[in-house]
């Protein structure tokens, strides 16, 4: 048995003050657990599923196909060590980040602070499919942003109103998945999209075929962008992948089942949620209990990637088959309505009806499943990493700036049309993955096996494949730049 540094029930751990002593809870069952990743797939089915991989794919055909389904592979791994450091702990990202260094914890906030100023780009974006859809207001843009608002109004009431946020934020997120899987099977039974079975699935699988070929002629530098984008939101990205750990702490996964939940100030009673969390010492039944939470981790994330697989390639053979016959696709303030008249063309209007439904969920969602995270990531770095801010509580933090982010993404999108806002959040998150991952791969491989039981620490394989993606990240993050500056 390994002897760790231990005063008075407590684990030294970083910069923070130490983590208290308790034991791993009993795995509570796989109805009692799922649900985070649900949320992920359901938040994870945004623009990325709706707009950038059609919009490439109905572009530019081939070139760029076989690198979906590595692409979203790869954030697994992203996935996999976000949740883990809360499961083992009870705290999330930003207090991992600042038991390494409250340095490199400022950096990554402000980081976070730049990428979401323009997160209103997702209410805009489901809003064009819901004025198309219902015809009202007749003016593209008067109308976007008639639905945009009141989207947003209807979210934030229920994050208000709702006793326990998460579990608002799961049924909401339960009810999306339904919709949008179910919607994109019933549109590719279709004879048109089903004839194009052999040659989508042979570019879908062939990876090499960019490697091989390389950027087309004349490539347009603001593809880059989109290029880039489309990568990093094979799935979530960037910091979207960080509301994970929030969502799997408010389900009360592994240690985070003594963390308080975030619950309304109308209708909820407050629950207790402290500045740091918890440790454990190497006994029998605490290994197996971690064992049993990191087994479900590992399926949970898996559900939520894979959902997100099948909706994005569904997305992407339906463009493949309605959309690059006819060399059209997605822009401007018209980003779900191209795709919809050539549903209606080929399905009729049912076609259209089920397409934009989907259009709506796609991105309707993202603003509340990004309020409420991003809510509660700024929340997490003030009241961790600042012992004055703990006059407050975790709530009334999270609220402050729930009804900050709500400012900000109401005025911000005045500011750009949808697609604009969203293609600068991608790059900004696609970098922050570069930066991230070798902390995080330091923090729960050397740093917390230092303090807690040694077999928290993952197995060497995993380490390798998880230090090859984080370089892929870097990897791509410096092309990019080279190929912009060059």
């Amino acid at each position: 048995m390994t002897v760790k540094k231990r005063v008075d029930g407590e684990l030294s751990l970083g910069r923070l003050p130490p983590l208290k002593i308790k034991a791993v809870p009993i795995f509570a069952g796989f109805a009692a657990a799922v649900g985070p990743g649900v949320v992920w797939a359901a938040l994870a089915q945004g623009s990325g599923e709706l707009i950038w991989w059609p919009y490439m794919t109905a572009r530019y055909g081939a070139t760029f196909l076989g690198l979906l389904l590595p692409a979203a592979l790869m954030q697994y791994f992203v996935n996999q060590e976000i949740v883990r450091y809360t499961i083992t702990t009870g705290e999330t990202f930003f207090s991992g980040m600042a038991r390494m260094s409250r340095a490199l914890s400022g950096l990554l906030w402000i980081m976070l602070l730049v990428t979401f100023l323009w997160f209103g780009g997702y209410a805009s974006g489901g809003a064009t499919a819901l004025r198309d859809l219902f015809g009202w207001p007749t003016d593209p843009r008067i109308g976007t942003f008639f639905w945009a608002y009141l989207i947003i109004a209807v979210f934030l009431g229920a994050i208000i109103f709702g006793r326990v946020v998460y579990n608002v934020v799961e049924r909401f997120m339960t009810l999306i998945v339904f919709i949008t899987v179910g919607g994109l099977i019933i549109a590719i039974l279709n004879s048109t999209v089903l004839s194009t079975a052999g040659s989508f699935f042979a570019a879908y699988f062939n990876a090499l075929h960019f490697f091989t070929q390389g950027l087309p002629p004349n490539f347009p530098e603001d593809d880059l962008n989109t290029l880039l984008t489309s990568i990093a939101f094979a799935g979530m990205g960037g910091f979207f992948n960080i509301m994970y750990s929030y969502w799997v702490r408010d389900k009360g996964h592994g240690m985070s089942k003594y963390i308080g939940r975030v619950t309304s100030p109308v209708t909820g009673e407050p629950e207790t949620i402290p500045a740091t969390g918890f440790g454990f010492e190497d006994t029998e039944a605490n290994r197996r209990n971690y064992r049993d939470w990191i087994k479900f981790m590992r399926f949970d994330n898996l559900f939520g990637v894979l959902t997100n697989l099948l909706t994005v390639t569904l997305m992407v053979w339906l463009a493949w088959a309605l959309l690059l016959p006819k060399g059209e696709y997605p822009s401007g303030w018209n980003l779900a309505v191209v795709q919809a008249t050539f549903f209606e063309n080929s399905m009729g209007a049912i076609g259209r009806v089920i397409f934009l439904l989907v259009a709506a969920a796609f991105l309707a969602d993202s603003w509340l499943g990004i309020t409420d995270a991003v809510a509660r990531m700024h929340s997490d770095f003030f009241f961790t990493t600042f012992p004055w801010a703990q006059r407050w509580s975790f709530r009334t933090w999270y609220y402050g700036f729930v009804f900050v982010l709500t400012i900000v993404s109401a005025t911000t999108m005045l500011m750009a049309q949808p697609g604009t806002l969203l293609i600068l959040g991608g790059v900004l998150n696609f970098f922050a993955m570069a930066v991230y991952m070798p902390f995080l791969i330091y923090l729960n491989y050397f740093m917390v096996p230092k303090s807690l039981p040694v077999w928290t620490r993952p197995r060497t394989l995993t380490l390798v494949v998880v230090s090859l993606v984080s370089l892929v990240y870097l990897a791509i993050a410096i092309c990019y730049v080279i190929v912009l500056f060059g």
